[in-house]
């Protein structure tokens, strides 16, 4: 044999013997990992630090939302441990143990629950039983509130659920460590409405902690997503939530490589004066889904409803565990950091307004004795601005309970309201949607002992009300009724009306109830309306006819 034939014979075994190597290795690997759809799936199984891996776009074998287990392996291959998660409704008939654990059910829309992540936990993760079950009973090992390492990224994902008039996602400190101050404007105007314990208080079960639920970021919502990738509804997308720049890139990265475009990922910085890590004196974070007025109705059967229920969207848990690199964070969230909000201002509408007051008081041959009704009319309370402050980042310098605040909507409220002695309650206000200060309005009654939203009233059902009336801009105001039992007075508000039944979950005998009027999404903005640009509603103080 010759030289030539020899070495040749020698090159094929040691192929054949290499390749038999590599297939053994292979099948090893595959015996021993860990399956991706486990709560957390460990990514340490190839060579080299974590971000040392790179790809093109012709790596890509699958897209996240098709074939998730592959963007799973994706990040697996850059050394991250990823863990995976899933979702849960949050409303109404979850209160009750929300309320027994938390105190609180933080006046939650009654009419559009939130979709909440739940993500498994880090073995660790300090986890607190006083606020584990804050949203209700969650798998084994994970949980809606969770603390954050100042390396990780949540990535929430996959195809937007069908049109409505608003979709937002947006995440929170939920507690703190340490005590709130009582030494400020908001803390001495809130003691004035004898409120002080609705927004200053400590976690019932850990005293050592403050509630504080205060947004963290301007939310990534429907307009903020037509805007950077064109469309929004039943379109998949992609959502970064992390605290490091260096993980919010990773992700994108990984992205890119499974042929996700970049307009279609959207990122919410966890800002850096945050309490990051998973010790027990670190913060608590969660994240919420708002989905609101869905256009198929929201009905049984409907696609908004199913989405609602079964969301099609994913969430995972990633982490760079490498000691030696250091976060590299964002700014802080401090009182300018919130996106300056636009509107309509509709201080041309105050002469209609008070006018309007003065009407309804004489249609129920219960007129007020001056024409501005004093005495009788109570204005609401504007709670975004100086000096109630019910803004993120002005909540977590005071310590106070934001109450799942957000910049999309104004929120103005009038409390201390009782439903037991035949009482009835005309408000009369201004109509976002006809004065270019809202896509879409709200007006509900909340339950002041659970902190509860009981009742809600869409803006829809608004329109036309004041058209009987003689006032100008009557297209632009609204009048609407709250009383115990709207058949009895049928004939006085032409079906403007709600019922507030005697129930624990509405307003029960006994318990103050609160209005609140909700303007989201300012026209033309992708923000809710500057709140000192719109007029405080009006609530007037009514009684049953006595015959």
């Amino acid at each position: 044999m010759s030289r030539t034939h020899s070495t040749r014979g020698i090159t094929r075994r040691r192929t054949r013997l290499l390749a038999g190597a590599l297939l053994a290795m292979a099948i090893a690997l595959a015996l021993t990992a860990p399956p991706t759809g486990s709560p957390l799936a460990w990514g340490a199984g190839v060579a080299g630090s974590a971000g040392a891996v790179t790809t093109t776009r012709a790596d890509r074998s699958a897209d996240p939302i098709s074939d998730p287990d592959s963007f799973v392996r994706s990040l697996q291959k850059r050394g991250f441990e990823v863990g995976q998660g899933g979702f849960k409704l949050w409303g109404v008939d979850e209160c009750p143990a929300t309320y027994a654990l938390m105190g609180s059910c933080y006046f939650n829309n009654p009419t559009a629950p939130y979709v909440v992540p739940t993500v498994p936990y880090w073995p660790d993760e300090f986890v607190d039983p006083a606020t584990r079950g804050a949203f209700g009973e969650v798998p084994s090992g994970s949980g809606v509130v969770h603390r954050l390492d100042p390396n990780e990224a949540l990535v929430i994902y996959g195809d937007l659920p069908p049109q409505a008039a608003y979709f937002g996602i947006q995440s929170y400190q939920f507690t703190h460590q340490g005590t709130y101050s009582t030494d400020n404007p908001t803390y001495d105007y809130l003691s004035g409405l004898n409120a002080t314990s609705i927004f200053f208080h400590q976690v019932p079960q850990n005293t050592a902690r403050i509630s504080t639920f205060s947004s963290l970021s301007n939310a990534v919502n429907n307009v903020v997503i037509d805007r950077q990738s064109g469309s929004t509804w039943n379109q998949p997308r992609f959502f970064v939530i992390t605290p490091d720049r260096f993980m919010d890139k990773q992700v994108r990265q990984v992205l890119h490589t499974m042929g996700v475009d970049g307009q279609d990922v959207f990122s919410e910085h966890i800002p850096s004066n945050m309490q990051l890590g998973l010790g027990s004196s670190a913060d608590e974070f969660m994240t919420a889904v708002r989905y609101a007025n869905p256009a198929d109705g929201g009905g049984a059967g409907t696609g908004s409803a199913a989405w609602r229920q079964n969301p099609s969207l994913h969430v995972l848990r990633i982490r760079d565990t490498r000691p030696d690199r250091p976060n590299q964070p964002y700014p802080a969230w401090v009182d300018t950091s919130p996106e300056v909000r636009g509107g309509v201002s509709e201080a041309y509408l105050q002469t209609d307004l008070t006018n309007l007051v003065y009407q309804v008081s004489q249609h129920w041959s219960q007129p007020c004795a001056t024409t501005d009704c004093t005495g009788r009319a109570a204005p609401f309370i504007d709670t975004q601005s100086s000096p109630f402050n019910l803004v993120g980042p002005r909540c977590d310098t005071i310590g106070m309970d934001c109450l799942g605040d957000t910049q999309d909507a104004s929120y103005q409220f009038r409390p201390g309201l009782r439903f037991d002695n035949g009482e009835v309650y005309a408000v009369v206000g201004t109509l976002g949607t006809h004065t270019g200060n809202a896509t879409y309005v709200s007006l509900g009654v909340n339950n002041t002992q659970l902190r509860l939203g009981a009742k809600n009233v869409d803006g829809a059902q608004l329109v036309g009300s004041a058209d009987g009336y003689a006032v100008g801009h009557a297209d632009q105001l609204y009048v609407h009724y709250f009383t115990r039992d709207c058949t009895a007075v049928a004939a006085l508000t032409g079906g403007n009306c709600t019922s507030v039944e005697n129930d624990p979950l509405v307003i029960p005998t006994g318990v103050s109830a609160s209005l609140v009027q909700r303007d989201y999404m300012a026209v033309g903005t992708q923000r809710g309306p500057n709140s000192t640009l719109t007029l405080p509603a009006t609530v007037l103080r009514l009684q049953l006819p006595t015959s």
